[in-house]
């Protein structure tokens, strides 16, 4: 039971048995789209899912429980959380965002010749109208994650050195930054399934 238990475990079995149910609902890999593009479809789906579940979990349930947590004064208090949940979860958060963005990237590639389609969807190209839309969203909300919420993050969680008055304001940027993104992942995902 301890393999089946663990992340690498979890998503080797979950891979394996995709591609079990996959192949035996088409035939063949070929078939079945498991292509260079169908693969990478799938993946940047899988990727965007991991990252968006984890940007609501953190604005539905963690933040909201960190506030509880800390105006419960007889309760355990937020550390836990801090210590070992957000870290852990902020690293799974981050590299889902880049892995999203750099799969989209190779998509737009892919459909339209290399840097022309990345350049066609960042200009809203005839054709790429819906795409560049979701390209840009992505975009901010990958800059967000990495720029704006991440390095607020770190001076939150004491991973960063910084006075009572940084970590105040990184409360309120890195919760603005994920707010946008919160809003900008609804329109985005709609983006991601009309282009497919």
């Amino acid at each position: 039971m301890g393999f089946i238990n663990s992340v690498k475990g979890k998503i080797l079995i979950g891979f394996i048995l995709a591609i079990i149910v996959y192949v035996s609902f088409r035939g063949t890999a070929e078939a079945a789209s498991l292509t260079h593009y169908g693969t990478t479809v799938w993946l940047h789906v899988l990727a965007g899912i991991v990252w968006i579940g984890l940007l609501y979990y953190f604005n539905f349930v963690q933040v909201p429980g960190m506030g509880q947590a800390l105006a419960d004064t007889d309760g355990p208090g937020p550390a836990a959380i801090g210590k070992y949940i957000a870290p852990r979860a902020l690293l799974w958060f981050r590299m889902a965002a880049a892995t999203t963005w750099i799969l989209g990237l190779v998509l737009l590639a892919s459909q339209g010749r290399g840097m022309d389609g990345i350049m066609s969807a960042l200009a809203l190209a005839e054709g790429y109208q819906v795409i560049g839309i979701g390209t840009w969203m992505g975009t901010i909300m990958a800059f967000n994650v990495w720029f704006i919420i991440w390095p607020n993050q770190q001076k939150i969680l004491g991973m960063k050195e910084a006075t009572a008055e940084e970590i105040a304001t990184a409360k309120k940027n890195a919760a603005l930054a994920s707010s946008i993104n919160v809003i900008l992942s609804i329109p985005m995902l709609l983006t991601m399934l009309a282009w497919h």
